[in-house]
């Protein structure tokens, strides 16, 4: 399916289970070449190698018995070589039926931008594919409590990937407070439509207390976070060039096109025409 926000291109899934697995090297509903965006999480098993993605601005190689993951509205390309295959799953939040997992795993969490889950891993590779085979067959056989079997296996492949996390990036686990988690979610509904008074109030906390848990959490106040959040909004936007830069400034709330500009001046200390040219230099690969 093909849905637009703001007229930004943004990819559903089709199934009514909200979970798909395919080979990687299936024939595709939309142009995965060219830029675009999903509304779900999508993890790619890369039995073979060979040739690059591109992850909300940064370049990843596609390297053999790997494993990378895409979370939901992240701006993504991939132009890998002909022999480079492997298994795709892509699911929705709707398949994890554990509010614990989806707070407790970083692989899930939008908080934790990192799409690399590892790299070279023969072993690991070949289990996660069994495993993915094995979902495919529960989904195929639709046998009775099918969807609940295919919740829980799909749960297990996730707490396996945050162990191989663990083991091979030495990578600390991050629970995430439930504070910082619907804190991040408002911002992505609301972005600049609120103050950090208006967030604290909708929390039910004290902007102090806001402040201390983000800091402590993030490392950076309500507001640098705010913005932090609305400068990677503000790029993926500019990847795509129905929008104006005038309607993306009114999209955020900016009280003119000048005060949008030198929000961008003052985050990357260039204006928005040079940074989306600098945005766009990166996709034409």
């Amino acid at each position: 399916m093909f849905n637009t926000v703001n007229d930004i291109p943004i990819h559903d899934l089709s199934t009514l289970d909200s979970i798909n697995i395919e080979f990687i090297s299936h024939t595709n509903s939309y142009d995965f070449k060219a830029i675009h965006r999903h509304s779900y999480y999508e993890i790619l098993f890369f039995t073979n190698g060979g040739g690059f993605q591109i992850i909300d601005f940064k370049k990843y190689p596609i390297h053999h018995n790997s494993c990378y993951v895409v979370k939901p509205r992240q701006v993504h390309l991939i132009k890998r070589e002909e022999k480079a295959d492997g298994l795709l799953i892509q699911f929705k939040e709707t398949m994890i039926f554990s509010d614990v997992l989806k707070k407790s795993l970083s692989v899930l969490d939008r908080l934790h931008n990192e799409p690399i889950i590892f790299e070279h891993h023969k072993e690991l590779t070949d289990f996660f594919i069994v495993a993915l085979e094995e979902i495919k067959q529960l989904s195929d056989e639709k046998s009775m409590f099918y969807k609940q079997k295919i919740g829980h296996e799909l749960c297990s492949i996730l707490y396996n990937i945050e162990e191989s996390l663990q083991k091979n990036t030495q990578r600390e686990t991050r629970i995430t407070s439930d504070l910082i988690s619907n804190f991040a979610s408002l911002i992505e509904t609301n972005m600049t439509k609120l103050s950090v008074k208006e967030y604290a109030d909708l929390l039910h906390v004290s902007t102090k207390k806001l402040a201390q848990i983000t800091k402590k959490q993030l490392g950076l106040t309500p507001l640098k976070y705010i913005h932090k959040q609305l400068l990677i909004e503000i790029k993926r936007d500019l990847t795509f060039k129905e929008l104006s830069h005038k309607e993306i400034a009114y999209n955020y709330n900016f009280d003119s096109p000048s005060n949008f500009s030198l929000f961008v001046k003052s985050q990357t200390g260039m204006s928005p025409s040079e940074l989306q040219k600098q945005l766009l230099l990166n996709y034409e690969v």
